[in-house]
């Protein structure tokens, strides 16, 4: 048992010892790196080709310390200048791009590549003039470099030039390929009738060019869902037809003040009279309007609040009006009518009829 144990012992122990050797090699690497390094012909040439490499797959931190280590060696690394400065671009700190792009433009005023890449930043910013000013002083010190051309073509459709702007992509990528760049800007642009004229013609010269027929569908796809979403409400929409002594819809219509227009006890007395025809014989029944004194002095509404005038619980007959009127209490034909008309004047207003 104890010989086991001892086993296990030694074994952990070696264990630990040997991860205690890797931490101290792994912190020692750095120093061994940096001696590595002084050794070499030419440092800075491996750590600015190692910042370019780290800033193609993303690596943003490992590239910055690069390029500061040039910069370090070199502060006139013109490669370093403007990889610091794309760097900062990309994160978004655009005045600490733009210092490190005119750090470079001082330092190398007539290289094509500062020349480009400072113009390339000035498109991003939308200052045309600038940016191709700049494009054509570095197409002009390199005539040969593609690139560069291209970026000058990119500037000036951009910029609304498309005429100056096709021969540059027509001389770097070809007829087909020149088209369908030109349909790419339009479409970020948000001119979806030009974009889809330019696809179609890339498609037009080249059948095979798969990504023009890829995009031209996604351009008409947009403009079909724009004409679903907007075409209603774009859409010219033809006059009403009113029929025949209809107002027309287009007719204003002016305000006019309502006169109320009241009734007198003796209107209402006569009206109730005369929409009724009774019976011969039968017990006429007559209305009696509640008096609704205003503060004026004359007679309220027959619509008045005031309905507290004593109601007939034996009348059995209601008139058109007494429903109208909704609680209005009657009395027998017997009741003195409002203004003591005579039966001869009721008489005679029956008769009217």
């Amino acid at each position: 048992m104890s010989t086991t144990r001892l086993a296990l012992l030694a074994l952990s122990f070696s264990l630990l010892t040997g991860c205690a050797s890797g931490n101290l090699f792994a912190s020692k690497a750095p120093i061994k790196g940096d001696r590595e390094r002084r050794k070499l012909k030419d440092p800075t040439k491996l750590d600015l080709a190692y910042a370019k490499w780290q800033e193609q797959i993303g690596n943003v931190t490992e590239a910055r310390e690069r390029y500061q280590r040039v910069i370090s060696d070199n502060p006139q690394s013109v490669e370093a200048l403007l990889g610091l400065a794309r760097l900062d671009q990309v994160a978004g700190r655009t005045q600490e791009a733009e210092q490190s792009f005119r750090k470079a433009l001082k330092a190398a005023p007539n290289n094509p590549q500062v020349l480009d890449g400072v113009g390339q930043f000035y498109v991003s910013q939308d200052k045309w003039p600038a940016a191709i000013d700049l494009l054509k002083q570095a197409q002009a010190a390199a005539p040969s470099d593609t690139a560069i051309r291209f970026h000058l073509g990119v500037a000036l459709a951009k910029s609304g030039d498309i005429a100056a702007a096709r021969p540059h992509f027509v001389a770097t990528v070809g007829e087909a390929e020149a088209d369908y760049n030109l349909g790419l800007i339009m479409h970020d642009q948000g001119k979806l009738d030009a974009a889809e004229q330019y696809f179609s013609q890339a498609i037009t010269r080249k059948p095979a060019l798969e990504e023009a027929q890829f995009w031209l569908g996604e351009v008409r796809t947009e403009k079909q869902t724009k004409t679903l979403l907007t075409g209603a409400s774009a859409r010219n929409r033809p006059d009403l037809q009113a029929p025949a002594g209809a107002i027309p819809t287009t007719t204003k219509f002016q305000q006019t003040n309502i006169v109320e227009q009241r009734l007198s006890p003796t209107e209402a007395f006569g009206i109730q009279q005369t929409g009724i025809q009774l019976p011969a014989g039968a017990p006429a029944t007559v209305s009696t309007i509640p008096a609704d004194p205003l503060p004026s002095g004359g007679w309220g509404s027959p619509f008045g609040a005031n309905r507290s005038a004593p109601r007939n619980p034996t009348a059995t007959r209601s008139t058109p009006w007494q429903t109208l009127m909704g609680g209005v209490s009657t009395q027998t034909a017997t009741a003195t009518p409002p203004n003591e008309l005579s039966r001869q004047q009721l008489e005679q207003m029956q008769n009217q009829r």
